[in-house]
């Protein structure tokens, strides 16, 4: 059996939307379609081991966030990426649907804060997130006893409409550590993370951390599962934190070419009671 990459080893690095870990799951749909060619060759020179993929799909979520109805979210993402050596460089873009009485502004790493929970009739609010950009180094395995470790720096742009609650304004910045290590077909990750945000003048926010672990397991040659429990510490007075539980199927059609579908359950007032996505990525270099 073939191996399709050693992790889901983007957990929780691309939360673009509140409460989702749809670019996680794009960005192991892309390390899955380049690893199978990898895996021919492990000893490929670093400066031929680059490639850039592009990913696209839809993520949908629904919440209360403290109003007595559901506020739905949909959004469609875009994500490119380079990896080149042992770096990989990502940027985002969402086009965001907001639906409902609560009035959300998406903050730092994606995290949603209610500004006013709302109790009037719903509302359509939509158009071009913020564009995130991030950075990721993985540090070489035999340096680390086999285990892989990744650091990443993320930034986020304010480059929504802020009086429509697509941006908070201002600019973001986020880190991340993720460790895991390949057993066999299984693949246990557990990643660290701390978001700072910035400081808009309607309302005030703090910096908060995030956790999550999980396992990803091949299954047969072309199909990869992944399970999580996540935790994101809120950044807002109005919001508690967030956990949930996610899992995801990808399936890798080609070497070029991987589907993956998701699914999310919020296990707290802080997150959506659930969502869901679809995501196509293809290594185009």
């Amino acid at each position: 059996m073939r191996s399709l990459g050693k992790k889901a080893d983007e957990a929780a690095r691309h939360r673009i939307v509140p409460r989702s870990l749809a670019f996680w799951v794009l960005a192991v749909a892309a390390l899955a379609c380049a690893a199978p060619a990898a895996a021919k060759d492990a000893k490929v020179d670093a400066a031929s081991d680059t490639n850039v993929s592009l990913s696209t799909g839809l993520d949908y979520s629904s919440g209360k966030y403290g109003s007595v109805r559901a506020t739905d979210i949909l959004v469609a993402l875009t994500d490119v990426t380079l990896k080149t050596g042992d770096f990989q460089f990502t940027a985002a873009l969402p086009y965001i649907t907001i639906t409902g009485p609560a009035f959300l502004v998406v903050g730092a790493g994606g995290v949603p804060i209610v500004v006013n929970p709302g109790r009037t009739a719903d509302k359509e609010r939509k158009g071009v997130g913020d564009l995130n950009l991030s950075t990721t180094y993985s540090v070489p395995s035999e340096l680390t006893d086999d285990f892989q470790v990744d650091l990443t720096g993320r930034v986020k742009l304010a480059t929504g409409d802020q009086s429509q609650g697509l941006s908070s304004g201002e600019t973001d910045f986020s880190f991340a550590v993720d460790v895991s290590r390949q057993i066999g077909s299984w693949a246990p990750f557990v990643s660290f993370g701390y978001r700072v945000p910035g400081s808009p003048g309607a309302y005030s926010l703090v910096s908060a951390p995030s956790f999550s672990v999980g396992t990803s397991v091949q299954l047969g040659d072309r199909f990869l599962a992944i399970m999580s429990y996540d935790f994101d510490g809120t950044i807002s007075s109005t919001l508690a934190d967030s956990q949930q539980l996610f899992g995801s199927i990808s399936w890798v059609a080609t070497d070029e070419l991987t589907f993956t579908t998701y699914g999310e359950y919020g296990m707290s007032s802080g997150a959506p009671r659930g969502g869901g996505g679809l995501l196509a990525s293809w290594k185009v270099l």
